[in-house]
């Protein structure tokens, strides 16, 4: 394509410098040049807009604080979550039911810890929390269900040994069940004897056993085999 135009010099007519576009790839890179000149233009504004703001650089400073801040806190918490314990997705320890019936008793007693000779050496602090009934209850880590017509009657226990000795003890030889006035009297088969009780401390442990969801009376027999015993009547609510 040949664009023609005339210039008037000095009342003569003069040609124009002649334009030739062989192709479009010519028109196309002069129309990039053109760009890339808005650009440059474009970035020695920004460069002069910052320079003469004094707000901008401290804008930019603070965005940087705040960036900071917030990965900073996510790794915090990402730590705090993978040292204290397992997330709840990937808690895996059994659940049980609340449980149908409880009951506070607080009662203490107090049982002679004997050595080998059969020497009293130290007193045993034997304490009766509380009883539950319950449906559900966990043993050795697997959930366990009462049968139809059945539930569980659990009794928290706290055991304190201030003897200067680790020593051990069967916790169900102490309780003994009483049901609708029979006059057998039932031990408890659940339970985690014998407990290990370590030199001057305390230990939670519990025992259990089933009985009749229809039962009317329940008393629980607490002492020595051989010594006295206290008999406590058990009122759930």
């Amino acid at each position: 394509m040949i664009e023609k135009c005339v210039l008037y010099w000095h009342s003569t007519p003069v040609p124009c410098p002649t334009v030739i576009h062989d192709n479009m790839n010519d028109i196309s890179q002069s129309y990039s040049y053109g760009r890339l000149g808005n650009k440059k233009n474009f970035g020695r504004k920004i460069q002069l807009l910052l320079k003469s703001s004094p707000y901008i650089p401290l804008g930019a400073v603070i965005l940087v604080i705040v960036v900071i801040a917030i990965v900073s806190l996510t790794v915090i918490n990402q730590k705090s979550t993978g040292t204290l314990g397992v997330t709840t997705a990937n808690d895996q320890r059994a659940v049980v039911n609340q449980p149908v019936a409880t009951q506070t008793l607080n009662k203490t007693f107090a049982f002679p810890l004997k050595d080998q000779t059969g020497k009293e050496v130290s007193k045993l602090v034997y304490s009766v929390e509380s009883v539950e009934l319950r449906n559900e209850i966990i043993i050795k880590g697997q959930k366990a269900t009462a049968l139809k017509g059945k539930r569980f009657l659990v009794i928290n226990l706290k055991i304190t040994n201030n003897y200067n000795k680790t020593i051990q003890i069967n916790a169900r030889d102490y309780l003994r069940l009483i049901v609708d006035g029979s006059p057998e009297k039932l031990a408890p088969d659940i339970h985690n004897d014998p407990v290990e009780v370590q030199a001057i401390s305390t230990k939670y442990t519990r025992v259990g056993m089933a009985v009749s969801d229809t039962a009317k009376s329940i008393i629980l027999q607490v002492g020595e085999i051989t010594g006295k015993k206290e008999l406590i009547k058990l009122s759930f609510k």
